[in-house]
């Protein structure tokens, strides 16, 4: 497999697939992440992007949308939750942060990036991208729930890492600074960092989850794109098993009254609780792993379609096409020889026929273009085969 992806985020991509720092690191001119002022500015001018999609930070605390969209103004019906870019520009200029939430979705170039991303590391890889004015700040100390890999793409910002006040925190277990004791907080505000460091365009910067990271744009602005890498862990997997126990009757089952006054009663219903869990986790049967699989799958961005193609001519033996490798999130044999293609929203399945050529061309990864007469497979089913890749988003036309 190529490491296109990854080998433009850091220097040596196959040391950092094999083992992800533990630490906080930073790479100097290591990334090629081309998101800078004017892609920003674009997408910011273009009048389309919802709430959703930008946020505005001022004084360490989210603006509320209303404040910045034509929410509450004459609009035509459907786009009160779009953003106003005159908003927008007045509270940049009085040194609001602007948040371009899931870029990843909005600007093409960084879906592709991500895509490719998950790809190369099995890991659903998503990206915001952060805007401040010099001398400001977004949000001050915190932690995210999942390790996040920064690249500065213009200006510079200063970063101070600590080591985390909580391990391993888990999704529902966000930053809450109350929480934080005063020693921590002392160790924090005054203590020296793990690490500081101002990146540079270029720079790129590890920080894991549960780090403490505190980030303040120089006297110049800053602007940098985030790559979020979710975390798998036992609880994650514990209940999505979990979840799939409400279609077991046994688990429906009323148990008896006075459970909050009898301690009897308590003992009694979590030791038949804990018993029906374990049987039926000790049951679950080997199909139980791909539904598990299909539902950490579906949180990867979607096939990158074609809707263009629906306009040219049908793929003939001749037509050169690309191979999309990294559209497929995943893929399982069948029993029958077929294979299952996971696309992110959806699934495809190729018939045994076919299916050893599918799996080929993903395993291969070439970025070579080939025609459907290198496949070795009978003519009208061979072009058949290009035309479902190309509408699947699994290949797309090389001219």
């Amino acid at each position: 497999m190529r490491s296109e992806a990854l080998s433009s985020l850091v220097p040596d991509p196959a040391g950092f697939l094999a083992q992800p720092p533990a630490e906080a690191a930073v790479w100097r001119q290591a990334a090629t992440v081309s998101f800078g002022l004017a892609e920003a500015g674009e997408l910011l001018d273009h009048g389309s992007l919802q709430r959703q999609m930008v946020s505005l930070v001022k004084n360490g605390k989210r603006v509320a949308p209303a404040s910045y969209t034509w929410a509450g103004q004459p609009i035509q019906p459907g786009f009160s939750d779009v953003a106003r870019s005159t908003k927008i520009s007045a509270y940049i200029a009085e040194g609001a942060t602007t948040v371009l939430e899931s870029l990843h979705r909005t600007w093409k170039p960084i879906g592709d990036l991500c895509r490719r991303l998950t790809f190369e590391t099995g890991v659903p890889v998503s990206a915001n991208a952060y805007l401040t004015p010099s001398g400001s700040q977004g949000f001050a100390h915190h932690y995210d729930t999942h390790s996040v890999l920064i690249v500065q793409t213009s200006g510079s910002k200063t970063w101070q890492l600590h080591t985390p006040v909580y391990d391993d925190p888990l999704e529902h277990q966000p930053w809450d600074g109350a929480k934080v004791s005063q020693d921590e907080w002392e160790r924090l505000r005054n203590g020296k960092p793990f690490l500081e460091v101002t990146l540079e365009p270029g720079d790129s910067l590890w920080i894991p989850r549960g780090w403490i990271h505190n980030g303040f744009a120089t006297d110049d602005h800053s602007l940098h794109v985030s790559f979020s890498f979710p975390t798998l862990t036992p609880y994650w997997i514990a209940n999505e098993l979990v979840r799939r126990l409400g279609s077991e009757r046994a688990f429906r089952t009323e148990l008896p009254w006075g459970f909050g006054r009898s301690a009897d009663i308590r003992a009694q219903a979590v030791e038949t609780t804990a018993k029906l869990l374990a049987e039926h986790f000790a049951a679950f049967a080997p199909t139980a792993a791909e539904d598990l699989a299909d539902a950490y799958r579906r949180y990867s961005l979607e096939a990158a379609r074609q809707p263009m193609d629906n306009f040219l001519p049908e793929p003939t033996a001749d037509t050169e096409v690309r191979t999309v490798a990294e559209s497929a999130v995943g893929t399982t044999w069948t029993a029958d020889g077929s294979l299952r293609v996971h696309l992110g929203d959806s699934v495809v399945v190729f018939e045994p026929e076919v299916a050893s050529a599918v799996a080929a061309l993903i395993e291969a990864d070439s970025p070579w273009p080939w025609t459907a007469s290198d496949l070795g497979l009978p003519h009208e089913k061979a072009v058949e085969l290009v035309a479902t890749l190309l509408r699947t988003g699994l290949a797309v036309r090389a001219t």
